[in-house]
């Protein structure tokens, strides 16, 4: 991971007035009273993609004994320093959830932010095997995913700028190129930036944000061992970063 990027990614984690990492800090903590709500008493949750623990400390806060996992180094440092000045007993692991072996069993795994709409599909089924696995009988599977507004929220575009200074990318002048494209027939908004500075080799990112109906969701989760037990499209609040057309969904297994 780069680490100039690594550090700009907590901060944007960090800034609880933007929903750019992470979602604000009134989403946050309505997102977290829902979670509680349908969680049985001192349930056992797993955290995937946890960041620097904003979720986990609140639901730990809260009586649960929560584990959270994340591919930051430099976010699970944070999230267990935190821990440590707030009395908290929370299991964090540097780990890729997609790569990684999980251990243990759940009562509760969440994967919250649209993270499973940013993976390809073969991902998505290895995360579904995974969270299977380490679900409890009677668990669930708690996460939200965009819904066709993202289509009103971005739009395609190519771009350039030479930028001289330091920004999220580099701190060194550099190049960026932008490319944001939709892939209607996959449901899928696809952004490429590469980087490219002097005496580095261009480093290349993409993102994917797929957009669901709740049927496609329905599908997806009867396919890989699943049902949609709850989903509710009202939780997240408009924020000028990204679409809040999201809807959350508690899954069981079959």
């Amino acid at each position: 991971t780069d680490e100039h990027i690594s550090k700009n990614m907590l901060a944007a984690h960090l800034d609880l007035d933007f929903d750019a990492a992470s979602r604000n800090i009134s989403t946050i903590k309505k997102t977290v009273e829902w979670i509680s709500s349908v969680s049985k008493e001192n349930a056992k949750i797993l955290d995937i993609g946890c960041g620097p623990g904003l979720y986990s400390a609140a639901l730990s806060e809260k009586g649960f004994n929560v584990t959270g996992i994340d591919i930051s180094s430099r976010s699970i440092k944070y999230a267990e320093q935190k821990a440590i000045e707030n009395n908290l007993f929370i299991n964090y692991q540097c780990k890729n959830y997609i790569d990684d072996i999980i251990e243990g069993k759940f009562d509760v795994v969440i994967c919250i932010y649209c993270d499973f709409g940013a993976l390809i599909p073969d991902e998505q089924t290895i995360l579904l095997r995974k969270v299977s696995d380490v679900l409890s009988n009677d668990g669930i599977f708690i996460f939200d995913v965009f819904k066709s507004g993202l289509c009103n929220f971005k739009e395609e575009k190519k771009d350039w700028q030479y930028i001289w200074e330091s920004n999220f990318w580099s701190e060194k002048p550099h190049l960026l190129l932008e490319e944001v494209k939709h892939f209607p027939r996959h449901q899928v908004w696809g952004t490429r930036n590469i980087v490219i500075e002097e005496g580095r080799e261009p480093r290349e990112y993409i993102t994917w944000d797929h957009y669901y109906s709740e049927r496609d969701i329905e599908k997806l989760l009867n396919k890989n061992g699943f049902q949609a037990f709850t989903i509710r499209n009202d939780i997240v609040d408009k924020n000028e970063f990204t679409s809040s057309d999201v809807m959350f969904i508690i899954a069981k297994k079959k």
